[in-house]
């Protein structure tokens, strides 16, 4: 038995990254898994960022379905709270219900002082990074309530959210609120048995690394040493220790863990 066995898990942002890394482990642990990412519905141009495409999460369902688990694929832009509610309630008439969710979608953006961050920079970030996690916990949220106790949320936000990084104030501010949103989701939905953490990985080598290094010009080694500077364990961050995390907390062994903050950076908050 995994630790998600016959579970319902919608997650965004499946199409590549940690989202297609926490697909695939939470279908190793026994669930199915409904997966949302951007593909043709949308585009992100303030900054210029490279989205995942049809064929990713083409991709993910793939290898999620090589686990032996079922896949539905949504293509949504989580600015768009109506594509969310659509593609949650077509998860429930295709895979039966909503056991969990994962709010992992987001972007990053190149480092800039406040002065000079674009005004419609910022609008998107808060625009992806925190209201696309409000959308996609208030379409879901009727449907993991109507399965009754067990449920449980899962907000990615960043260590970024539990110390704050300069020359990227809008993403701190969203992650920030995502970390707050999260705690009060907890406190809504106890009393009905459903969790909700937020999750603060450290900088991990995925395509959001890529495109920091796209945007800001700067190599991308230099960037993962930079990041290697900043933690006491001076060693890579992986998606696995990211996924690990999130299916530990949705699953019934973290039964009593609500409204935490589970930081998963080698120590560099600490640092």
């Amino acid at each position: 038995m995994g630790l998600l066995e016959n579970k319902v898990v919608f997650i965004t942002g499946g199409g590549r990254g940690q989202g297609r890394s926490h697909a695939i482990r939470c279908a190793k642990e026994g669930a199915d898994i409904a997966l949302v990412d951007i593909g043709t519905a949308g585009k992100v141009e303030a900054p210029a960022y490279i989205t995942a495409t049809s064929e990713d999460l083409a991709e993910t369902k793939a290898l999620v379905e090589a686990e032996d688990r079922r896949a539905v694929t949504f293509e949504a832009d989580v600015r768009d709270y109506d594509s969310l509610v659509a593609a949650a309630d077509a998860t429930v008439a295709e895979l039966g219900g909503i056991d969990c969710v994962v709010a992992n979608a987001g972007i990053s953006d190149t480092f800039l002082p406040i002065w000079d961050l674009p005004i419609e920079n910022w609008q998107t970030m808060i625009d992806i990074n925190l209201n696309g996690v409000f959308y996609t916990c208030k379409a879901t949220v009727p449907h993991v309530r109507a399965r009754g106790e067990g449920g449980a949320y899962v907000l990615v936000s960043s260590v970024a959210a539990i110390k704050s990084y300069g020359w990227l104030s809008h993403y701190s501010a969203a992650k920030f609120g995502v970390r707050g949103l999260a705690i009060a989701m907890a406190k809504e939905l106890g009393p009905e048995y459903i969790r909700c953490n937020s999750l603060h990985p450290g900088a991990i080598n995925t395509d959001m690394t890529d495109a920091m290094s796209y945007l800001s010009g700067t190599p991308k080694e230099t960037l993962l040493q930079q990041f290697r500077d900043a933690q006491l364990l001076g060693r890579n961050i992986e998606v696995r220790d990211s996924s690990a995390a999130v299916a530990w907390l949705l699953s019934d062994e973290a039964r009593f863990v609500t409204g935490h903050e589970l930081i998963v950076d080698a120590g560099e908050s600490k640092k």
